[in-house]
C-alpha cells in the first residue's frame, strides 16, 4: 500500500523528459512510484489529477518571507505551500545580525521549506524603499556573514547584494567588492539586484549603461544577475535597447540571469530582451506584501503570475517549468533530491491547471498584454503532505 496516488495528471518534469499522462504515486516523504497504478494497488489516499498538469514542486528563488521584521515582508507559506509553491528562498530580508530571528520564526515554523542569501548588510532589508544606511560598505562585515554561512550550510545558500545606480552613485562598487569577498570565503553564489533602486539624492548618478559592465567584472561562474526584464535604468539592456555584450559574454561562461519579477517586470523590456535571443535561467516571483500599507503582510501576485505573464510572451511551458523547477534546484545544490518527478526523490509536487479565456496582463509600467491563457495553481504537496491553495488575484502593489 502507498500512502498517495494522483491519477491522470499531465506529469510534465523537464530534468528526465517527462511529458505524459500518467499516475505519481508517494509513500511517505518520497516518490514511490511513476506510471499507472497497477490493478490490485491500494493507496491510502487518492487525488483525481484528470485535466491537472502535475510537475515537481516549484521553487521560487526570490520571495521576501519575514513577516513583521520587514515592512513588506510575508509568511513563507502564504507565498509557499499556499501558493502553489514547496521551496522558497528569501533574498536578502535578513543579515547576520538579524538571521537568528529569521531562522527560529520563518525556518522553523514554517511547512514549506525555507532557504535564505543572506543580506550582505548587517541587519538586512527592513524597509521596502530602503534606508541607505543600512546598505553601504560600513554595514557589511565579511568575516561574520561567512561565520554564519558556515554555522547553516543547510539554510544559506549563498549572498544577497545589488549594483545598481543609486548604489553606485554613493559608494562605488564597493559593497558588491565586499560581497564577493565573502562568498569566496564561503564558497557560496551572490545573487546581484540590478535596476535603480537605492535613493541617490544629493549624489550625481551614473551613466546606467556603465552599471553592469563594470559589475560584471566582479562576478563569476555560478553567481546571478536577478531583475533581467527591469524596466527601470541600468538594467542587462542598455538605453539603445540592445543587450550589453558582457551581459552576453558573462551567461555564455556561467553567470545566470533571473527574471525576479515583482516591481521591476517590463513587457516592453522582456520582449526586447527575448528577441534578442536571450533567455532567463530561473523565474522567480520577488513576491512581497504591499509597500504602501506596512506590516499588512498581503501579498497580491506570485510565482504564478510571473509564469503566466511569460507564457504570454511565447515562452514554451516546459521551458518555464525548467525554470522554477531543475534550474533552480541545481544551483541550490538539492537537484539529488527535488526537481524532478522520479522514485526516490522528496514528494514535492505541485498540481496546476492551464485556464483559457480572455485574459490582460499588466506589467508596473502601465503595458498591457492580452493572453487566451494562465497558470493556476490547485494544490501544493509538500513531502507528502498536501496543502490547500489560496489563489491571488493580482493588483497593483
Amino acid at each position: 500500500m502507498v500512502d498517495l496516488v494522483i491519477r491522470g495528471a499531465r506529469v510534465l518534469s523537464p530534468a528526465n523528459g517527462l511529458d505524459v499522462v500518467t499516475d505519481v504515486s508517494v509513500t511517505g516523504t518520497q516518490i514511490d512510484d511513476v506510471g499507472p497504478f497497477e490493478p490490485g494497488k491500494t493507496a491510502r489516499e487518492e487525488i483525481d489529477g484528470r485535466g491537472y498538469l502535475l510537475s515537481p514542486g516549484f521553487i521560487d528563488f526570490h520571495v521576501h518571507g519575514f513577516a513583521y521584521f520587514t515592512d513588506y515582508g510575508t509568511y513563507p507559506d502564504d507565498v509557499g505551500v499556499r501558493s502553489g509553491v514547496t521551496t522558497v528562498v528569501d533574498q536578502g530580508s535578513a543579515g547576520y545580525l538579524t538571521f537568528p530571528a529569521f531562522h527560529e520564526f520563518m525556518v522553523k515554523h514554517s511547512a514549506t521549506r525555507v532557504l535564505s542569501y543572506l543580506n550582505i548588510g548587517a541587519v538586512g532589508t527592513i524597509k521596502g524603499s530602503m534606508l541607505p544606511a543600512l546598505h553601504g560598505p560600513d554595514t557589511v562585515d565579511v568575516g561574520a556573514v561567512v561565520e554564519l554561512i558556515a554555522k547553516y550550510p543547510q539554510i544559506i545558500k549563498g549572498i544577497k547584494t545589488h549594483a545598481e545606480m543609486g548604489g553606485v552613485a554613493r559608494w562605488g562598487f564597493r559593497v558588491l567588492q565586499k560581497a564577493k569577498e565573502a562568498a569566496k570565503r564561503a564558497g557560496v553564489p551572490c545573487y546581484v539586484h540590478t535596476g535603480k533602486l537605492i535613493p541617490a539624492e544629493g549624489f550625481q548618478l551614473p551613466d546606467p549603461d556603465t552599471i553592469l559592465p563594470q559589475a560584471l567584472e566582479y562576478l563569476e561562474p555560478g553567481d546571478i544577475l536577478t531583475h533581467c526584464f527591469t524596466g527601470h535604468p541600468g538594467g542587462i539592456v542598455k538605453t539603445t535597447g540592445e543587450v550589453h555584450e558582457a551581459v552576453r559574454h558573462a551567461t555564455q561562461s556561467g553567470v545566470y540571469l533571473d527574471v525576479g519579477y515583482g516591481e521591476h517586470f517590463s513587457f516592453d523590456i522582456a520582449q526586447k530582451v527575448l528577441d534578442q535571443g536571450v533567455m532567463p535561467y530561473l523565474v522567480s516571483s520577488d513576491v512581497h506584501a504591499l509597500f504602501n500599507r506596512p506590516h499588512s503582510l498581503q501579498a497580491t501576485y506570485g510565482l504564478f503570475s510571473a509564469l503566466s505573464h511569460l507564457m504570454a510572451l511565447g515562452i514554451p511551458l516546459n521551458d518555464l517549468i525548467a525554470m522554477v523547477t531543475d534550474h533552480p534546484a541545481k544551483i541550490l545544490g538539492l537537484d539529488q533530491e527535488l526537481g524532478r518527478i522520479e522514485p526516490g526523490y522528496q514528494a514535492d509536487l505541485t498540481l496546476f491547471r492551464l485556464e483559457s479565456g480572455s485574459f490582460t496582463f499588466r506589467d508596473r509600467f502601465g503595458v498591457s498584454v492580452s493572453a487566451q491563457t494562465r497558470l493556476v495553481p490547485e494544490l501544493t504537496i509538500r513531502q507528502g503532505v498536501r496543502y490547500p491553495v489560496q489563489v491571488m488575484e493580482e493588483s497593483e502593489v
